[in-house]
């Protein structure tokens, strides 16, 4: 089972823990029975109405038992799956934050958001009857070792029916689990079409016969969704009925079969039957149980297998320490010269046939201090060029170094530490994080609201987070700039910034602010097509085709733009 499987990763203690309290349980309830069916048998045979005290005291101790030991069993093992369920999320995003960036961005995050949400969230309701099903399990065969001690034959034709049943039942199951993966096709094209209507809601209502294609779509597609999941819920209702059917079936051969194949078992149909009686609750519980462990069983395999497949992400020798062959420390972040590339080559794979897009060789010396521009059509290469500056992509041939010390596999930490960013695509975080409350909330963080003319339209409240992220790309953009600079380190990397700023701020940009930032002794490394501006830089690269090219600053790629 996944759900024992995943428990058990956290160690045997957890599970010899739900068997302990389970298997007491399951004998404190069968003593229950055992003594219910002898004090009645005592009563009968003297024809008295007096009930020893005894017996009562008995009956008594094995509630309390059950009650003590049933409850312990399923908070212990909520408690076992909460820690196992925030073990894997953890080892989930341990693996994500160490994995290779361009197979992370070939990932389907939906996925990941789908384990760390959904999953984990069915795993955490469901646990408890995980703890019944054991727990009945116990219980049936304690029943069952009680009932063979009343009539073996008894004994020998119950347990031949149920585990008949059980088969059975567990052919249905498969069944079952064929009609919830059949179901998972319908909803993921339903959510797809309602994810096209929000991304694309521009576009379909420019197109009446797109849009009419798009409903049309979500229609067929909620249509199968509601076709597979009727058949679900049939396929398990017909589960139940069986299951119920069977018992009811097995109860009746008992009072109606075994005695003709028993002379002796008319002394003891009482007790058998009683028995079967009592034994309806937990083969009842099995089989709903069972039914709606499904979703959670299902849930534990895909967390599993997700964890197994970020494994796969994680780049060679990214653990945070390492090493080096040389014996000495890797360099410490903050003061630098230079950024050498030395024959730097990076490439992506390509399908089998295609030519993969490659970058290199590089030879590039960046110093500190620079303000340096990087320019270059779509596909040429630039974002490519930045990532690898910035240890986010690892070459695959070539040296990346610092001050001469070679930046080896597991050590970018220490040359991002250098380095602030705003990518293209970058992400407005709702928290400062990373930044000291005292310096954001300080005059430092007023001044670069003023400098970013943000500051009538944003605060930073306690140090800690802007009050507001519901702005134009180019205003949250600015917020991007005044976090990444609240950081105070020594390079600031900037990609495409100034594209999204209107032309006021963007001539302020080029003209008032980026000689400030150089000013202050900042490293200033921008991607930017601003053809206007090439003057603001230190030197000027291009990229093509994957090749890079230094230009003189005096000589724009493109003529004047308006």
């Amino acid at each position: 089972m996944n759900l024992i499987k995943f428990i058990s990763r956290l160690g045997p203690g957890p599970l010899r823990r739900l068997l302990a309290w389970a298997l007491l349980s399951a004998a404190a309830s069968a003593g229950v029975l055992a003594v219910v069916n002898t004090a009645a048998r005592n009563i009968a045979d003297r024809r008295s109405d007096v009930v020893e005290l005894w017996w009562c005291a008995a009956f008594v101790l094995c509630l309390v038992i059950y009650a003590i030991a049933e409850s312990r069993m399923v908070a212990m093992l909520t408690a076992d799956v909460e820690t196992a369920v925030d073990a894997s999320r953890t080892r989930m995003l341990d693996r994500l934050s160490r994995a290779a960036l361009w197979k992370l961005e070939r990932w389907n995050r939906v996925e990941l958001f789908d384990s760390v949400t959904r999953n984990c969230r069915l795993i955490s309701m469901n646990s408890q009857f995980l703890a019944l099903t054991v727990r009945s399990a116990m219980l049936t065969i304690a029943v069952l070792i009680y009932i063979a001690s009343v009539s073996l034959a008894a004994f020998l034709f119950i347990g031949g029916l149920l585990t008949l049943g059980a088969i059975v039942h567990r052919r249905l199951d498969h069944g079952l689990e064929d009609c919830r993966r059949a179901a998972i096709g319908p909803e993921a094209e339903m959510f797809d079409h309602v994810s096209d209507l929000f991304d694309g809601f521009k576009e379909q209502r420019l197109n009446s016969a797109r849009g009419r294609a798009l409903a049309e779509g979500f229609a067929a597609a909620s249509a199968a969704t509601t076709e597979a999941r009727s058949e679900l819920h049939l396929h398990r209702w017909q589960q139940f009925v069986f299951g119920e059917t069977a018992f009811n079936l097995m109860l009746g051969m008992v009072v109606f079969v075994v005695p003709a194949l028993s002379s002796g078992f008319a002394k003891s149909v009482d007790k058998v039957t009683a028995a079967v009686l009592f034994m309806a609750t937990p083969v009842f519980g099995l089989m709903q149980t069972v039914m709606i462990m499904g979703e959670a069983e299902a849930a534990a395999g895909a967390m599993m297998d997700l964890e197994e497949r970020l494994e796969g992400l994680i780049e060679l020798g990214s653990e945070p320490e390492r090493d080096r062959p040389d014996g000495a420390p890797p360099a410490p972040p903050g003061y630098f010269s230079e950024i050498r590339f030395d024959g730097v080559e990076f490439s992506f794979p390509a399908p089998e046939g295609e030519r993969p897009f490659r970058v290199g060789p590089i030879d590039l010396v960046l110093h500190r201090g620079e303000t340096v521009f990087i320019t270059g059509g779509n596909g040429s290469g630039k974002s490519t060029l930045i990532k690898l500056l910035t240890g986010l992509y690892r070459p695959d041939r070539g040296v990346l170094s610092v001050d001469g010390r070679p930046v080896l596999a597991g050590e970018e930490t220490a040359l991002r530490e250098r380095m602030a960013a705003v990518f293209s695509d970058f992400h407005l975080f709702p928290r400062l994080y990373g930044v000291d409350p005292e310096i954001a909330k300080g005059p430092r963080g007023a001044e670069l609201l003023e400098e970013m003319e943000m500051d009538r339209t944003a605060r930073i409240i306690d140090g800690e987070r802007f009050d507001r992220r519901d702005l134009s790309v180019g205003q949250r953009k600015r917020l991007g700039m005044i976090a990444a600079l609240l950081e105070h380190k020594p390079i600031l990397i900037l990609d495409e910034w100034a594209a999204d700023q209107d032309p006021h701020f963007r001539k302020t940009f080029y003209r008032d602010f980026l000689p400030g930032l150089k000013f202050s002794g900042m490293t200033v490394i921008a991607v930017t097509h601003d053809d206007h501006y090439f003057d603001a830089a230190d030197r000027r690269l291009r990229m093509e085709d994957g090749h890079l090219f230094e230009e003189a600053v005096d000589a724009p790629l493109w003529g004047a733009r308006s």
